[in-house]
């Protein structure tokens, strides 16, 4: 598929370029993403080159991974990434990691939200998606708060369901299917 960009109001998600590699190692190198994703560590311009070109450049071709790089629309620097990948039947999981300075500002749950209609919207406006899910480590409360926002609705907590940096960690797993709606407030655990 030819690499698409999607608009918000406040962003443009497009497909992250070579000239990005600095942008993609600041981010990758935050602690939070750090403790949360299965980025490599270290991780340097090397990585980010090879993710890039290599990645996503070739899950974009294969329609296998689609990565959005999200930017502010009126300053071109990349303050993150949301991605859908693991398409299997109709159904995808989405995952985003935000530097820093993106945060708690509404601009994740913002371009996850305009993915999440281009991967419901039907061929060849989008991908035709019947579900996308979200999966986590249980104690990633921000990537927990941002599924929340999006109307995916909490579908368990799987057990040590995931093996990151050597250790078990309880997952979360949520979900959203075309026909939901998702402006309909879901009920999720506490803790």
């Amino acid at each position: 598929m030819d690499p698409v960009t999607l608009r918000t109001d406040r962003l443009v998600l497009s497909v992250p370029e070579p000239a990005d590699a600095d942008d993609v190692v600041a981010y990758a190198n935050d602690p939070d993403v750090i403790a949360y994703t299965p980025v490599p560590v270290p991780y340097g311009r090397a990585e980010a080159h090879h993710w890039i070109t290599e990645i996503v450049r070739a899950g974009w071709t294969a329609g296998s991974r689609y990565e959005f790089g999200v930017r502010r629309a009126d300053d071109p620097r990349l303050l993150g990434t949301v991605g859908l990948f693991g398409f299997v039947d109709g159904a995808a999981e989405i995952g985003y990691a935000m530097h820093p300075d993106g945060r708690g500002q509404g601009l994740m749950t913002e371009a996850a939200a305009a993915v999440l209609e281009w991967a419901f919207a039907p061929f060849p406006d989008g991908l035709g998606l019947v579900r996308v899910q979200w999966r986590a480590i249980a104690a990633n409360a921000p990537s927990a708060a941002i599924a929340r926002r999006l109307g995916l609705r909490y579908e368990g907590r799987l057990r040590a369901g995931v093996l990151h940096r050597g250790r078990r960690h309880d997952q979360l797993i949520a979900a959203a299917l075309r026909e939901d709606d998702r402006s309909d407030p879901t009920v999720w655990p506490t803790t």
